[in-house]
């Protein structure tokens, strides 16, 4: 009876230790795979509509590199208008060019992942940015002195995409700004609201030497504008 007790146990010692070996195998090559790493998209927030054609850069962050990355890829979304852009990266290179027309919808586009495989082809963890598409604006301010009296005169314009081409910007809200000479903190003058020409004129009596100009701010579908400096 007592061998007998010594072979049950000495079986059920073998028996534990085949079973255990290939755990041990396994969680040592658990242990051992690399870990996903990120990949992040990095598209321009700001995108100027300005022209009929542009070409604009997209690129993908240094973290894909670093992660041993071999492919990524985004899709653009508008709110309302569903899919704008795709952009698909391979390790081959970190930059692509994407073909911006100004029939592109305009507003907020999201960047949702595609997808992104490091070179084990695992999947890497992508970011979601944003781009804000708008039209650009132009402002412009000419200055002239009669005395201590100093007259301005603003004109501000902005692309139409039903036309390809720059209009004036009727209706538009700005302001005139001074500062002395030498300062860098700008200070407002009066509120501006352009004519169906996209046209202002202010007069205002003024002794001093002063740097002027007008600035617009961004609007829902309109990117700022500020024109050139100018002293009188």
């Amino acid at each position: 009876m007592r061998w007998k007790s010594l072979f049950v146990v000495a079986g059920l010692v073998g028996s534990a230790l085949v079973v255990s070996a290939p755990m041990a195998q396994a969680a040592t090559t658990n242990a051992a795979a690399p870990a996903a790493g990120r990949c992040s998209l990095v598209p321009p927030t700001r995108l100027v509509i300005s022209a009929p054609y542009r070409a604009v850069t997209l690129r993908v962050g240094s973290d894909c590199v670093a992660g041993g990355w071999d492919n990524a890829g985004w899709t653009s979304y508008h709110p309302t208008r569903g899919v704008q852009e795709v952009a698909y990266f391979f390790r081959t290179s970190t930059t692509m060019v994407m073909d911006l027309y100004d029939y592109a919808d305009l507003g907020r586009w999201t960047w949702r992942p595609n997808g992104a495989y490091d070179t084990n082809n695992l999947p890497m963890t992508q970011n979601s940015p944003y781009s804000d598409v708008k039209v650009g604006s132009w402002a412009g301010l000419t200055a002239s002195r009669s005395g201590s009296k100093v007259t301005l005169n603003v004109s501000a314009a902005r692309y139409a995409t039903s036309l390809n081409k720059f209009i004036p910007y009727t209706a538009a809200i700005g302001q005139l700004q001074y500062k002395a000479p030498g300062a860098t903190t700008w200070i407002a003058l009066k509120s501006v609201k352009t004519t169906s020409t996209g046209k202002y004129t202010y007069a205002y009596t003024s002794a001093a030497a002063r740097d002027y100009r007008v600035y617009f701010p961004a609007t829902g579908l309109i990117w700022n504008a500020a024109s050139t400096t100018i002293r009188k």
